[in-house]
């Protein structure tokens, strides 16, 4: 009997150190502390398989809150959201664009000073386990550490009135893929260093039909707006680099407001597409750029960091090559800023935990090891040395600094759409020849009042 009790003791002892949290022993503030809590994540670009390591590292020390991660295509998440928020089931986190925060605003939850975060470790006892809650107050991004620790990009997108309203995994960026092979076959022995030489090895490589006329193979996916990602981007690129407005500090566009200097970028750049050029290398009809490229028939194409694991798993075909957008003053470089910030919505019944999350993802150890897993590159100043040193990120971390987004208003989808029908009027042959310089006016001036409207 004796022998039988002391059996029993040592059981309910071992049940008392292992039960867990939410058991005797708890104080009503641990208790209430570690209450089951589950958030809704919506992302979009983010890598999915990468997140979720990074939920299950944050869980190991947080087991009563879930986190459910959904994955939503760029063009479905504002009416998907729309929609869940009307009905009051709406995320507790989602992604969100940097050119597209005006637009989801009014929606938005600003980051608070500081949240509640409690801690759940089971510590080895002699007797066992015991399971200690720790809670703790962690101070979030302040508007100094902004400054110093993001790029100037992240900065200038995610205040509003002083407060911050989302923060960033990874930072996107424009560089210049090329076909190594393409170019060696044009008998173009270095890739080109600048515009100019761009130019001129785009007309090397493009060939015709020699019947139809039609372009069999393109030196450069250039010069339309509707099938070329972030045309926009180039624009405003080659207008910055040209040291001419684009948009003002506020956001209006001014590209309007530079006569012929503004004319000649628009030539520039449309002159890849005009048939009575030498330039002519690209037209509306040739589909998407990405997809040309990925099937051989493009030497050079423009795109983002994103683009990368694409054309990996795709161009096996072909030897590609990767180097920095190009620039016309080496010593005033430009680039533009695209990226995903991570928002809680004001809806959410967990803030706290939810800005917790984004704290944990966004600015601790997680963020270079959810940097070193996707291969992204960086918003946060610590690694950018380190991410110089890896060829795929180089090109791309080589101008992350002076990386900087044009659009800040409400309706980015609208604003881009007015680009893109700006360049494809552009194209179109005036319909008084005399009059030509008072038409293409015209159209900068009807494009830049459409962008207005939208701010």
């Amino acid at each position: 009997m004796k022998f039988g009790k002391l059996i029993l003791l040592f059981s309910l002892l071992v049940f008392l150190t292992t039960a867990g949290f939410g058991c005797k022993g708890m104080s009503q503030a641990q208790v209430k502390a570690t209450q089951p809590v589950t958030l809704e994540y919506w992302t979009v670009f983010d890598d999915v398989d990468a997140l979720q390591k990074e939920i299950a590292a944050y869980r190991a020390d947080r087991p009563y809150i879930t986190i459910n991660l959904r994955q939503l295509r760029a063009d479905e998440l504002y009416p998907r959201l729309v929609e869940a928020l009307a009905e009051d089931r709406g995320p507790d986190i989602i992604s969100v664009n940097n050119r597209r925060l005006g637009e989801f605003f009014t929606k938005l939850a600003p980051m608070p000073p500081s949240v509640n975060d409690t801690l759940v470790t089971v510590e080895k006892t002699t007797l066992g386990t015991n399971t200690v809650v720790t809670p703790q107050t962690r101070p979030m991004v302040t508007l100094p550490q902004l400054d110093s620790q993001y790029v100037k990009a992240v900065r200038d997108d995610v205040v509003r009135g002083g407060q911050i309203y989302g923060l960033p995994l990874s930072m996107d960026m424009m560089a210049v893929f090329y076909n190594k092979d393409l170019l060696d076959r044009s008998g173009i022995a270095e890739a080109p260093k600048n515009w100019e030489e761009f130019q001129a090895d785009s007309k090397k490589i493009t060939k015709y039909d020699k019947k139809t006329g039609v372009i069999t193979q393109s030196g450069a996916a250039l010069g339309t707006g509707n099938n070329i990602p972030g045309s926009d981007d180039l624009l405003f690129s080659l207008f910055r680099q040209s040291n001419v407005g684009f948009v003002a500090r506020d956001g209006q566009a001014i590209f309007n407001l530079s006569g012929q200097a503004s004319g000649q970028i628009m030539d520039f750049y449309t002159d890849f597409a005009n048939p009575s050029r030498d330039t002519y290398s690209w037209s509306a009809s040739q589909g998407d750029a990405l997809e040309s490229f990925l099937s051989g028939k493009v030497g050079f194409f423009f795109g983002y960091s994103y683009h990368l694991s694409t054309i990996k798993a795709r161009a096996s075909q072909f030897d590609y090559r990767v180097m920095p957008l190009f620039q016309l003053n080496p010593d005033a470089p430009v680039n533009v800023a695209s990226y995903w910030m991570q928002s809680v919505l004001a809806k959410s019944k967990h803030q706290n935990e939810a800005w917790g999350f984004i704290d944990f993802l966004t600015h601790s150890k997680a963020t270079k090891d959810y940097l070193d897993q996707t291969n992204r590159p960086t918003a946060l100043r610590a690694y950018i040395v380190d991410q110089k040193a890896k060829p795929d990120l180089a090109p791309f971390v080589d101008q992350i600094l002076i990386a900087e987004n044009w659009y800040r208003g409400r309706d980015y989808i609208a604003a881009n759409k007015a680009v893109q029908d700006m360049l494809a009027e552009w194209l179109q042959p005036s319909p008084d020849p005399d009059k030509a310089g008072e038409w293409h006016q015209d159209i900068l001036n009807r494009a830049a009042e459409k962008i207005n409207q939208t701010l």
